[in-house]
């Protein structure tokens, strides 16, 4: 080969390896090439919003301060005593799909990794139950020394779907290693609706009135993420969500009593439960960073 042919040669594959090089500089600088990622760049910024979906396991775990009866009807005064009542209130794990929205924050303080973070998901039914004496002893066993027939209520009370808002503050540790554990802190929100009583015998004359109280909490996370390219990792994320003093109060219950046969139903009055709402939430994702 010539001298002349060989200096052509040289040229050619000095521009296509310049063209790889800003290619791939291209592709570093500006995220891979999927549909909408350009757009969103456009909006927050490149390398700032990111996106984890997966599953999340949460395990209520509900501590019971007080079960009050109040506002009792002359014929429930005389079956039952008004005041604090034994017993506690539970609900069962349950395990939904959820994703977590993030922006990471260019704060520089400890070494940067900051980021805020929000969970979305579909609102679940926590079902709300009772466990000992309130359960499993009928609160009107007799008036005057008549029994009342009326059984025990059973562990199944109510149901609610709960939407719980909630923004943590997270920092990012070795984010210049595939391995990058975090920690967060925030507030959540307790906010139910469609709340009813599932009871059998509280509904069987009609359904009694339940208001659940909305509350602020707080909410601390720890996790780990495993970057497997420079857009997508996997991640694993444990948090811990408190709302104290949460009070849940129904009303307007109505009860038949089958041995009291001179009353068709009888009024009982209201009861009112208070109880901290600990939830421990362990979840598994893929992410993936525009």
């Amino acid at each position: 080969m010539s001298h002349k042919k060989r200096f052509y040669l040289a040229v050619v594959l000095g521009l296509l390896g310049a063209n790889a090089s800003n290619a791939s500089a291209a592709q570093d600088l500006y995220g891979p090439d999927y549909p909408g990622v350009k757009f969103t760049q456009k909006l927050f910024g490149e390398d700032r919003l990111y996106f984890r979906l997966g599953a999340i396991y949460m395990s209520p775990d509900v501590k019971t301060n007080s079960i009050t009866l109040s506002n009792l009807s002359e014929i429930a005064e005389v079956a039952v005593e008004p005041g604090e009542q034994e017993g506690d209130a539970f609900s069962d794990p349950l395990t939904i799909p959820a994703a977590t929205i993030g922006y990471k924050l260019r704060w520089g303080a400890w070494g940067g990794g900051w980021s805020l973070e929000t969970m979305a998901a579909m609102p679940p039914t926590l079902e709300l139950k009772a466990k000992g004496r309130i359960a499993d002893v009928p609160l009107v066993t007799e008036a005057n020394g008549i029994p009342t027939g009326v059984p025990a209520l059973g562990e199944k009370v109510a149901e609610t779907k709960v939407a719980p808002p909630m923004v943590t503050l997270v920092k990012r540790f070795r984010n210049e290693r595939n391995f990058r554990p975090y920690a967060g802190l925030g507030v959540v929100y307790l906010f139910t609706y469609d709340s009813h009583v599932t009871n059998p015998i509280l509904t069987e004359v009609g359904e009694p009135e339940l208001e659940i109280e909305n509350k602020f909490g707080w909410v601390g996370q720890v996790g780990v993420d495993w970057r497997m390219t420079d857009y997508w990792w996997l991640a694993a994320d444990f948090k811990y969500i408190s709302v104290k003093d949460v009070s849940a109060t129904v009303e307007r219950t109505f009860i038949r009593a089958p041995g009291l046969p001179q009353y068709q139903y009888a009024e009982v009055g209201d009861a009112e439960f208070n109880a901290d709402m600990n939830v421990y939430a362990f979840s598994l994702g893929v992410g993936f960073t525009f």
